[in-house]
């Protein structure tokens, strides 16, 4: 098994919470995220290797928009994905070359694509009338930007809507077939085709059906040069998860879709390569025969807390100097620190016995986690460090007091 499909859970997590412990990275915080930059940058050569050389691989910045995360992957070879101005940002301050940032937000002002068209990134349009948008500031400055439109496949029926299924018919990302056929006939500078099924439901049949309806449309028009096929590779988070490799994904294709190689790819990876490259320590303050209370909740798991079935975290249980714990198993709940009932990581989960001052570990926590942080209860962030396989980098100060005054100022 690849460094892509191992969890957290599998690697030396006991040793380095033990080390962070005598290294007092806990005296300042009750919480620290940990992302390993050794396994990272593992999963990028199995993700770079599993496709033809000048594929561009834009991580999306979404799942982990750490500037520090930004720049080792900008150092890697990636491109990043953007979805926002924010982003946009972000892409530049990590170091992309512009030819290496894919800006794919279904809501560009005027202004942002303004700003992209100068900056000259690779930009793919959500909808005909930001085609038309495009299409007049094309008239009054020209660009050597690189444009695709987006298609909705519409691989899935109603039964599969959900918050990260996006290939259905109300979706409001991209155009249907037909519109996209219009796109491409009426506006001669769109070159690429964009197509994203969802992230963590689409299966390697959807994600294969998606691609071959891009493909499907772009034989029809020579006009296109380039095909983005996004990202949306599941992820391992419980040890029954089948994941899916990049390596397993190109072969899967290949046959199936043998002329898609002899377009330059795009791809848009981000959940799958980031969440197992993550974990997070925090202190136990309270606990009883029933449930304990730590110090990320919802503020940090938001999707847990919601939709706790859907994404589901590994758990393990540390002393106060870091060994794993292994008595007998109990079931537990476990909560957050915010004030509301609903801040539960797990829900009587089987965990060894639980003591204030312990640590709860969870697992996998490297992509949609600290990039949808909530401000409930303005509880600072805490602290990021990286894993290099030979020492510590800071990534991210933890936030003080002051600056949680300022963030509301």
């Amino acid at each position: 098994m690849g460094l892509w499909m191992r969890r957290s859970v599998d690697g030396d997590v006991e040793t380095k919470l033990s080390e962070l412990l005598r290294r007092g990275s806990f005296d300042s915080s009750q919480s620290v995220i940990v992302h390993d930059l050794e396994v990272m940058g593992g999963r990028w050569d199995e993700l770079s290797q599993a496709f033809p050389s000048g594929t561009l691989h834009a991580v999306a910045v979404k799942a982990n928009p750490l500037l520090e995360v930004l720049r080792a992957l900008v150092g890697l070879g990636a491109g990043l994905e953007v979805a926002s101005s924010g982003e946009l940002a972000l892409a530049r301050a990590a170091g992309c070359p512009p030819e290496r940032i894919v800006y794919d937000s279904p809501a560009k002002t005027l202004s942002e694509l303004s700003e992209a068209l100068d900056l000259g990134v690779r930009i793919n349009a959500n909808s005909l009338v930001e085609l038309e948008r495009i299409d007049g500031l094309l008239r009054q400055k020209g660009s050597f930007a690189k444009f695709g439109v987006r298609l909705n496949p519409v691989i899935a029926g109603s039964e599969r809507e959900s918050a990260t299924m996006v290939a259905t018919a109300r979706s409001k990302f991209g155009l249907q077939a037909s519109d996209a056929a219009l796109a491409l006939e009426r506006y001669p500078w769109l070159t690429g085709l964009h197509v994203h099924v969802g992230s963590q439901v689409a299966t390697l049949e959807d994600l294969i059906l998606g691609a071959r309806r891009a493909l499907e449309i772009a034989q029809r028009f020579p006009q296109v040069e380039w095909l983005d096929i996004g990202g949306g590779l599941p992820s391992r988070y419980r040890a029954d998860d089948q994941g899916l490799s990049p390596r397993t994904y190109a072969e899967a294709l290949r046959p199936e879709l043998p002329e898609l190689w002899n377009y330059p790819l795009v791809t848009e990876v981000g959940r799958a390569l980031h969440s197992g490259c993550g974990w997070a320590a925090t202190r136990v303050e309270y606990a009883d025969e029933q449930k304990a209370i730590v110090h990320l909740g919802a503020d940090f798991a938001l999707r847990t807390a919601y939709q706790p079935e859907s994404w589901y975290h590994e758990i393990t249980v540390h002393d106060a100097e870091g060994r794993l714990k292994t008595g007998e198993p109990r079931p537990l709940d476990l909560f957050g620190p915010l004030c509301f009932s609903g801040d539960k990581l797990a829900d009587q989960r089987l965990l060894p016995p639980i003591e204030s001052g312990d640590f709860v570990v969870l697992h996998d926590i490297g992509a949609y986690t600290l990039s949808m942080w909530s401000r409930y209860c303005s509880r600072p962030m805490p602290p990021v460090l990286g894993w290099t396989g030979t020492g510590w980098n800071l990534l991210r100060q933890g936030e003080s007091s002051e600056d949680l005054v300022k963030f509301w100022s």
